[in-house]
């Protein structure tokens, strides 16, 4: 069987694996009532808590209560009249809804009713640990939210904005990204297969011990732990073929990603990727130095990585063009950073957190310093003009070659041009 006949047939397979997850999510919406009514919920708080107007907001997972079908989802609480919330795991009383797989928690401070004595998990340990270690705030903001899926908010508002403007929030998102830069350092700690073998335990224990199972992460590492044990086999992966593969097997086990803005916007990003390398050899032939080539691949990912993406940021948010620029610009601070925090992971930040605190400072100041030059486009599009355009570009970047691969941008450049003008 030829490769692109193959991958055809992984791309039917996948548009048959998006209409099953459509229907069971259709059919679960219809199934269930949106509002379940009052009722008890034991609950962890995955998120950094939110004041504002005296109500509290924080991202949480269901572990148990009253309602069965809410358990292992990821739900958002808001309680009204409080400033904290009483341990990283609790039980509340409060009113619930189901809305596209996401449960809604709403409850006043009096009802929560006692504290659940469950134990701190690693991921609790390791970030009671970093509260120990690392003295400078702002660093530790930016380690919990680059190093352990934190939302951004426990970044200063000033930082959030400037990571928003310069397009490199992205960069914050606990992602494909941050697995590979774990598994290729891991992978260089010990020779041959013992290094392979260190980060296929890495990579599993980072995804299920240290940040929450958010789609991109889900994704990311099946394709990294399926690529690990075809490499183990003395095989080389086809990436593109395992991207279609992890999709396939997140819309069977979570319907719900359907509709999930994080999951096409890891996907879309990745494949672009992926497509973007493919066939490239006359661009290596014409750039001599290896150093250089790099660099100019570095550029030439975060090109196609944006294109990939922004139809569907257009579709909620404003389009940050500047990040594909600095995403490369930036790459090696945040090498630098992921690097030192992974050894810290290793020895369970035990070594001095003085390169953290210096990386750290100086990628927070880099990218405040960048956001002179940022600026945003508002550009609105409909989602099925979303998918129009991210479906005919990624075919181009299939099909063409080397250079040509350049004309998959420009679905993209005439569909939103006129919008702007």
């Amino acid at each position: 069987m030829g490769e692109t006949e193959r991958h055809l047939k992984q791309l039917a397979l996948f548009f048959v694996a998006i209409l099953i997850a459509f229907l069971r999510l259709e059919g679960g919406q219809k199934q269930d009532p949106d509002d379940l009514g009052k009722g008890r919920l034991v609950l962890t708080a995955e998120g950094v808590p939110n004041v504002e107007a005296n109500r509290l907001k924080v991202r949480v997972r269901v572990l148990g209560g009253d309602f069965s079908k809410t358990y292992g989802k990821t739900g958002y609480l808001t309680l009204f009249g409080a400033e904290s919330i009483p341990s990283k795991s609790f039980e509340v009383l409060g009113k619930v809804k189901l809305n596209n797989g996401r449960v809604f928690i709403y409850a006043s401070y009096k009802d929560i009713k006692s504290l659940v004595f469950t134990g701190k998990s690693i991921r609790g340990l390791f970030m009671q640990r970093v509260e120990e270690r690392v003295k400078d705030q702002e660093v530790k903001g930016l380690v919990f939210s680059y190093l352990f899926g934190e939302s951004q908010e426990v970044l200063p508002f000033e930082y959030q904005a400037s990571f928003f403007s310069t397009g490199l929030l992205h960069l914050l998102v606990v992602s494909g990204a941050h697995l590979t830069l774990i598994a290729i350092i891991l992978r260089f700690l010990l020779p041959g297969v013992y290094g392979l073998l260190l980060s296929l335990v890495g990579v599993s224990l980072y995804t299920f011990f240290i940040v929450p199972p958010d789609p991109p992460v889900l994704r990311a590492y099946i394709m990294i732990f399926m690529a690990l044990l075809i490499k183990l086999s003395y095989h080389r992966p086809d990436y593109l073929s395992l991207l279609l593969f992890s999709a396939c097997v997140l819309l069977f086990l979570f319907p719900d990603y359907v509709s999930s803005y994080s999951f096409w916007l890891s996907f879309m990003a990745t494949l672009y990727i992926v497509l973007a390398l493919r066939h490239t050899e006359k661009i290596k032939e014409a750039i001599s130095s290896e150093n250089l080539y790099r660099v100019f691949m570095s550029f030439w990912t975060s090109f196609f990585a944006f294109f990939g993406t922004c139809s569907i940021v257009a579709t909620f948010s404003l389009i940050t063009p500047v990040g594909i620029l600095l995403t490369p610009l930036l790459s090696l601070p945040f090498l630098l950073f992921t690097a030192y925090g992974v050894l810290e992971l290793l020895t369970f930040f035990s070594l001095p957190s003085f390169p953290l605190e210096v990386l750290g400072k100086l990628i927070l100041k880099l990218v405040s310093l960048f956001s002179f030059a940022g600026f945003t486009l508002n550009v609105p599009i409909s989602v099925f003009q979303a998918v129009f355009v991210g479906a005919v570009g990624g075919a181009l970047l299939y099909f063409l070659k080397n250079w040509w691969k350049l004309l998959a941008a420009l679905p993209t450049v005439l569909f939103l041009l006129p919008l702007l003008l």
